[in-house]
């Protein structure tokens, strides 16, 4: 065998030439077939490394096994021609192997099978002493060799890059990548891919587009193509073919002067055709409408659709549903050329499928280990909870943000777990070689795989929505079962709105609650000021963290039909389609708020009619197409109507006997004004009763004490004597007009009395104020320092 490998594949010679480049670096004086190993190992991307690397056995055992038995010396100078024996009859029987077969190209597999059958050779000495076993080599080569049912050799080879400059220069090959695995695992999607290849073998129109949502899957699709036509496992049209990613952004990317792209695609165009064995993918295909389209030139599509017509390249496309009805289906020359593969979001159990195929990639790289129980907690919480991205897309983030959290804080742990091991091991040890060993030891001991939890992927979730997804906490144990007490500090004389709001939120804490529908829905029903706007506010900051995450409607803007866009979005065409809404943007900002529609009734019907999906399915989809979850938000409209036959039972002097009548009565004007399907998808109506007397007294304390903690804000103390404080309440008015009317009047009698004195210079700040009421008047009594 003399140095004529024409009739070699390109990873073939590749990995022959490294294992001259090694012995010579090695300082050896002859190239054997133990050098051809770590020559197959060093290259990588061929089928002899891949059946060694399934075996565990690595490049840097291959080198220190011939530095141990060979030994190391100055660099040489060697070639072909210091080829020993052994290698010479392995590369003659390779050939003739190929021959036999019927194979064109000789493999690194044929070289790999005639080592083994090489009887006292050095590479099968060094693998017998690294615990291999060359009969079972032997038996995985000839599997990969002998391919599938057809029994033939299903050769992959890539064509030379000197071949095909261009496109190595504004893409990737795909097939090269699945080669030296650096793919993910396709798992599943047979039918979908069962669907390409019909496509791809066809004798016209064979240019298949992926379309689906983003997330999906198609470009792992494209890739798990690739990883088949490297496999063989492919039909006889599409054996030895190679699927190259083409990246437009690039190609557009410097072309400064009218005609540069149009040069660039033109040469892709004529490498493709030139090799005929090349089949492009192009990923966000809409791209190509519109891409290079200067003044007086032509778009990307149209330079490709003559060569597509004529069928002299394949392409396959992936892009989004939307854009593939807004960008390709408008030019009917261009999608009749592809042929529609709809790409299904998975479902869970598929996706759990997918996940756990995976895995194994984000167990390495993390140095984690991911129990089967987190794979289903991840996709579980990102199908509740994120709902505006797909499956497996979300589901993958989420582990991979996991693992790298729980990474990262074992980092940390082990970081402060050196500075107490370091001095301990500097200690023990004399020499420098015995704090080596020590210390590897020990970082080795503590370095070993983290578990992660599914608390870690809930907290990821959390993270995220700024949902509270994670287990319940002690204190927010206690705080739920206490949540009544903390509400009705701010919430007076309404238990009953305030038990059921409460029950509802422990409901949805728990996960007890319907996962389809909001946390929970109530129409506040009652006279103006008895604390229903108040209650709205009270629940964001308790539950909901703060008062921000209330979003208010105030629904007397939502009168007319017109108003509706202001909810949901403009329509295509109409103008304020790009602007953002108040109510569907908002929710995917903050997906845990409170929503108030306020005064309810003064809204126009078809605005009802949106409220009703929001009611029942938790989800409403906004003018861009766009599904927005309500299913984390707690809903309460608020309304007036029968307020004036309450007003009327507290002028008659009506006592608690009649309270469930006028219950009653409101109730029955609700449902002659208000759809029944409406009332119905509601969890409770609450009609918030007026106030009575102790339940004033209670606002009237509450809201000076508020007074007197901002004026301590400027330095000033207040203190109101009983008097003063009786003398601020009406009942009559505070049960027509509400706790808004004690806010008004401490206001006008309280707060302008303290403002005129300081102004006069009659206080000063510093100084203790005692209100009192005397002769029909408020004044203050007394000023003292502190």
């Amino acid at each position: 065998m003399n140095g004529n490998f024409e009739m070699f594949t390109r990873r073939a010679v590749n990995s022959i030439d490294t294992a001259i480049e090694a012995a010579s670096q090695l300082g050896h004086t002859y190239v054997g077939t133990e050098h051809v190993i770590l020559g197959f190992l060093q290259e990588g991307g061929n089928v002899a490394a891949s059946v060694l690397k399934s075996s565990s056995i690595k490049a840097d055992d291959i080198y220190e096994q011939l530095i141990l038995f060979v030994g190391q010396g100055e660099k040489t100078n060697l070639s072909y021609d210091n080829f020993t024996p052994a290698l010479r009859r392995v590369l003659s029987g390779a050939s003739s192997l190929a021959e036999s077969s019927g194979t064109k190209l000789v493999g690194t597999e044929h070289v790999f099978m005639m080592i083994l059958k090489e009887p006292g050779c050095g590479a099968v000495t060094f693998l017998r002493a690294m615990g291999a076993n060359p009969a079972r080599l032997y038996n995985d080569c000839a599997g990969v060799y002998t391919g599938s049912a057809a029994g033939d050799i299903p050769v992959y080879t890539q064509p030379d890059r000197k071949q095909m400059p261009t496109l190595y220069k504004y893409g990737k090959s795909l097939t090269e990548e699945a080669l030296e695995k650096n793919h993910d695992k396709l798992i599943g999607r047979e039918k979908e891919i069962e669907r390409v290849l019909q496509i791809l073998a066809r004798r016209t129109k064979n240019n298949p587009c992926l379309i689906g949502e983003a997330g999906v899957g198609k470009t792992a699709i494209a890739e798990g193509l690739a990883a088949l036509f490297v496999s063989g496992n492919v039909p006889n049209e599409l054996k030895n073919k190679n699927i190259f990613s083409l990246d437009l952004t690039s190609m557009l990317a410097g072309a400064k002067y009218r005609g540069d792209f149009e040069e660039r695609i033109k040469a892709c165009i004529k490498e493709v055709t030139a090799i005929g064995n090349v089949i492009l993918f192009i990923d966000e295909i809409h791209t190509i409408v519109g891409a290079g389209a200067a003044e007086g030139a032509i778009d990307a599509a149209n330079i490709i659709k003559p060569q597509l017509a004529r069928g002299e390249i394949q392409i396959i496309g992936a892009t989004t549903l939307e854009e593939y009805r807004k960008h390709i289906e408008k030019d009917a020359a261009l999608e009749r050329r592809f042929q529609p593969v709809l790409i299904e979001e998975p479902t869970e159990m598929q996706t759990v499928e997918i996940l756990s195929g995976v895995k194994k990639s984000y167990e390495e790289f993390h140095n984690v280990i991911i129990p089967e129980d987190v794979i289903k907690s991840a996709v579980s919480l990102s199908v509740r909870y994120i709902n505006d991205r797909f499956l497996p897309d979300k589901a993958i983030d989420i582990i991979d943000e996991a693992a790298s959290r729980r990474k990262i804080r074992h980092i940390r742990n082990l970081a402060e777990l050196q500075k107490d091991t370091h001095p301990d091991i500097f200690d023990e040890c004399k020499t420098l070689e015995d704090v080596r060993k020590k210390f590897t030891v020990k970082q080795n001991e503590n370095i070993s795989p983290v578990r992660l939890t599914a608390e870690d992927t809930a907290d990821v979730v959390s993270e995220w929505t700024g949902i509270p997804v994670s287990s319940i906490s002690k204190d927010e144990q206690q705080r739920l079962l206490t949540l009544e007490n903390v509400l009705e500090k701010r919430i007076i004389g309404q238990t009953k709105a305030v038990v059921s709001v409460s029950q509802a939120i422990r409901r949805s804490r728990t996960g007890l609650k319907e996962q389809s529908r909001p946390i929970g829905s109530f129409l506040f029903m009652g006279p103006t000021g008895v604390g229903k706007t108040e209650f709205s506010r009270a629940i964001a900051e308790a539950v909901f963290d703060s008062e921000r995450n209330l979003i208010k409607i105030d629904m007397s803007e939502y009168m007319e039909k017109h108003t509706v866009s202001k909810l949901i979005g403009a329509p295509p065409g109409y103008a304020g389609f790009d602007e953002s809404n108040p109510l569907t943007d908002r929710i995917r900002r903050h997906p845990y708020s409170v929503i108030l529609f306020d005064e309810i009734e003064k809204a126009h019907p078809e605005i009802m009619n949106i409220l009703l999906q929001v009611l029942e399915d938790g989800v409403l989809t906004d003018s861009k197409g766009r599904k927005v979850s309500f299913k984390n938000t707690l809903i309460i409209l608020t309304s007036n109507i029968g307020s004036e036959l309450m007003g009327e039972s507290v002028r008659l002097g009506f006592g608690e006997s009649d309270a469930a009548d006028t219950e009653k009565r409101v109730k029955s004007e609700l449902k002659k004004q208000m759809k029944p399907e409406l009332i119905n998808r509601l969890d409770d109506i609450i009609v918030f009763t007026p106030l009575e007397r102790s339940h004033i007294r209670m606002i009237i304390r509450k809201l000076l004490n508020e007074l007197n903690a901002r004026a301590h804000k400027i330095g000033i103390e207040l203190e109101f004597s009983q008097k003063a404080a009786d003398a601020l309440i009406d009942e009559q008015e505070v049960k027509k007009y509400g706790a808004r009317y004690l806010k008004r009047q401490i206001s006008e009698k309280i707060e302008n009395l303290i403002s005129q004195n300081l102004l006069e210079g009659k206080v000063s700040r510093g100084e203790r104020i005692k209100i009192s009421f005397e002769n029909d008047k408020f004044s203050i009594m007394a000023a003292v320092h502190k």
